[in-house]
């Protein structure tokens, strides 16, 4: 038996870093897909494959025991903890530790970018080793496993990541509490800058900001919430689709100049932001942590006018949109 089994990427929409200090947060996932063929093996073993998996600088293919100790690879070693520790999950719950189990993963998501490649991994791991394993589990159990996975390699989560990537659409999130908000078209293009930004380093230098000037920062971030706020306010509203457009694009230009102000922005992230706005963009912004990664554009007329744009800045552009569908089992062999 084989169970091919996908999970989405996922953005930021509003809300990152102001999430850290208890406000609001507002996630989606989008329609950039990785894909787990999961089969049993008679080695009573775990065996992982990938191919074509894209890592800043490069694109690699390997299987599990090539690339322990190549430095080059790192990124893609990480997805190997994720995808390990998703199997281990699955066969402990499914009472199975003994069966060997073979997965082969390919992504259109590239790793490192702040687009969820790891939740999104673990999350169609979980869905393709859940399923050859006979567990019936709906796509919110699939995400807390996720987010359990998370835990494990990680050390600590906030669960955003996951639970995007089981369910899809869009969500809010506040302190620990997840909402599903109604589905709506948003065509956007995601610019990714070819490199990677630490997220534990630009979290710390936010905080140590805040500490020096808590009386300047504290108003950034009261702002930030209120952004999010506003936009889940659209989200849920029943005004024509243009204007609604209109009111998040501009809520996008306000949340990057805000988190520029913090200085999680960089010099290739803010050419890509401007240059799609200089496109026709309705508005551009950071997705994620910042320092490297991604930006997204809310292009509802002009998206390829605007990958054009990212491409001269010295971006790489993905044409997307919000996926309403979280994981999916796409085929069952016998």
């Amino acid at each position: 038996m084989r169970v091919l089994a996908s999970a989405p990427a996922k953005i930021i929409l509003f809300g990152e870093h102001s999430v850290v200090y208890g406000k609001p947060a507002i996630a989606a996932a989008i329609d950039l897909r990785t894909y787990v063929w999961a089969e049993f093996n008679d080695k009573g073993a775990i065996r992982i494959e990938a191919k074509d998996i894209r890592v800043p600088g490069l694109t690699v293919s390997f299987s599990e025991d090539e690339i322990y100790f190549e430095s080059d690879y790192g990124k893609a070693a990480e997805v190997l903890s994720y995808v390990r520790q998703a199997i281990e999950l699955v066969r402990e719950e499914a009472d199975a530790n003994g069966r060997g189990i073979t997965v082969s993963i390919t992504s259109q998501i590239p790793v490192g970018a702040g687009l969820g490649s790891s939740a999104a991994v673990a999350v169609a791991t979980i869905g393709a080793v859940s399923r050859l394993l006979g567990l019936e589990l709906s796509n919110e159990e699939v995400g807390k496993l996720g987010h359990q996975v998370e835990l494990l390699v990680q050390g600590a989560s906030s669960g955003i990541d996951p639970t995007v990537s089981a369910i899809g659409g869009f969500i809010h999130y506040e302190k620990g509490k997840f909402e599903r908000l109604p589905f709506m078209e948003l065509p956007i293009v995601v610019g990714y800058t070819g490199s990677s930004g630490s997220t534990k380093e630009l979290v710390a230098m936010v905080r140590r900001t805040y500490e020096e000037m808590p009386e300047v920062i504290e108003p950034v971030l009261v702002a930030m919430g209120k952004i999010v706020e506003k936009a889940r306010d659209v989200l849920l509203s029943e005004l024509d689709e243009d204007v609604r457009f209109a009111q998040l694009g501009r809520l996008m230009n306000i949340n990057h100049g805000l988190l520029d102000a913090l200085g999680v922005s960089t010099k290739k992230l803010s050419e890509l932001v401007y240059a799609a706005r200089t496109a026709g963009a309705l508005g551009a912004k950071i997705t994620g942590a910042g320092g490297g990664g991604c930006m997204y554009a809310l292009a509802p007329e002009n998206q390829s006018e605007v990958a054009t744009a990212i491409t001269i800045a010295g971006g790489t552009p993905m044409i997307t949109r919000i996926s309403g569908e979280g994981l999916r089992i796409e085929e069952v062999l016998p």
